[in-house]
């Protein structure tokens, strides 16, 4: 029975090979041959689904991270993800050289909140080892009823031994655009890239209302819908090439344009990224910055410029497909490489010169004279806290300071 399955297994493989040379069909064979003695020799029996299963998994595999098979269950388990609710703990993962790594937490979720970082290694689910596990089978571990707990074993670069992190699992809920105001400056922080981000992207600008400059705030936004990279990329944008989407064959490339509606805002921009800046949040600011439309300042970007297609097959199961990369206006590929800043700022702690808390100034002096045409000055608030806290987005927001105030010296000459 076994050898007439692996019989038939060979003749139907044969059958749907096209073009293949004489030694590929000896690989086929060969393949065929492998899983019969398996079946009939190995110390334990094995199941003939699972052999093949694993067969496929493992071919995928070796195409790239973002390829895989899935089998019936995890399919299912997909598209749970895209379309209801479910437990999770907030975070994008990927596998990187074999190893489960995050590529971004996700903003207000329970990873962000633990201090999960980008580029962290995930080696253990719950005590087990995630080497050899399939991306699917790692993101299955991860999710679970909400209000249960996992535990994940973590290896960061900047600590000498891995450390454990346990964290509630929750219903992901992410609020896609945030956005306040730091003086006449406007801030725009995009989370992640999903249905309604431009509508809820032009509904910030509006109730933004006046501003001299905006800073767009892709830092650890994983990416998510191409559609709606390509509205954000067209808010900012009066024309040109958005981004291409180039396929194996010449001619199997789409450009996606922008469409001069006369909205488009004129002021000074920066867009803030870094290594969890990834795939829809690198279209973006690869636009911008090829079209000359806002200066990038942070870090290199996470480096995924490929697309991938989901394949139904017939019995239930699916395969996801890397079917083609993403291109900048100018022509080039994201893909491993990321976007470069124009101006490179690492996040660094600011500390203050220590001045024992005391200096002395004219206005401290007794009996000095007041001036009437003084403002009420104000000491430090939440705005310059905040920003102390952050130092990369202090130097953005300086940097459109100084814009505007090189524009009115300008003007004045």
């Amino acid at each position: 029975m076994r050898r007439l399955l692996a019989a038939f297994l060979l003749i139907f493989l044969l059958s749907n090979v096209s073009f293949a040379s004489p030694n590929e069909y000896e690989k086929l064979k060969i393949f065929a041959k492998v899983m019969a003695i398996i079946e009939n020799n190995y110390v334990d029996n094995v199941s003939q689904t699972k052999l093949i299963d694993d067969a496929i998994k493992g071919m995928v595999n070796s195409l790239d991270p973002h390829s895989s098979y899935m089998t019936k269950e995890e399919y299912k388990e997909l598209k749970i993800t895209t379309t209801g609710k479910f437990g999770g703990l907030g975070m994008v993962v990927t596998m990187k050289d074999g190893i489960l790594t995050v590529v971004s937490p996700i903003e207000d979720t329970p990873a962000y909140k633990s201090g999960i970082k980008a580029g962290d290694a995930i080696i253990k689910i719950n005590g087990e080892s995630t080497l050899g596990m399939t991306l699917e089978q790692a993101v299955k571990l991860l999710r679970g009823k909400p209000g249960t707990k996992v535990t994940i074993t973590v290896l960061r670069k900047t600590e000498k031994k891995p450390f454990n992190l346990t964290i509630t699992r929750a219903i992901i809920h992410v609020k896609s655009v945030k956005f306040k105001k730091y003086g006449n400056i406007g801030y725009v922080r995009i989370t992640q890239f999903q249905s309604g981000t431009t509508k809820e992207l032009k509904s910030a600008l509006s109730k933004l209302g006046k501003i001299k400059g905006l800073v767009i705030d892709l830092r650890n936004d994983p990416g998510g819908l191409l559609r709606e990279a390509i509205g954000v990329g067209d808010v900012f944008i009066k024309k040109g090439v958005i981004v291409s989407v180039r396929g194996r064959n010449k001619g199997d490339v789409q450009y996606f344009y922008a469409r001069d509606d006369g909205s488009e805002p004129t002021y000074p921009m920066v867009v803030l990224i870094n290594a969890g800046t990834a795939s829809a949040a690198e279209i973006v600011s690869g636009c911008l910055k090829d079209h000359h439309r806002a200066i990038i300042m942070g870090i290199r970007s996470f480096g995924k410029g490929s697309v991938q297609s989901i394949i139904p097959l017939g019995d239930g199961s699916a395969l996801r497909l890397t079917t083609a990369r993403y291109y900048t206006p100018s022509g080039k590929s994201i893909q491993a490489v990321g976007i470069e800043p124009d101006i490179v700022v690492k996040q660094v702690k600011i500390v203050e010169e220590n001045s024992n808390g005391y200096s002395l100034r004219e206005s401290d002096l007794i009996h000095h004279l007041n001036n009437p045409q003084a403002k009420k000055l104000k000491k430090d608030g939440d705005f310059e806290k905040e920003l102390k806290n952050d130092y990369q987005l202090l130097r953005a927001i300086e940097l459109i300071k100084a814009e505007d105030l090189v524009c009115k010296t300008r003007q004045s000459q």
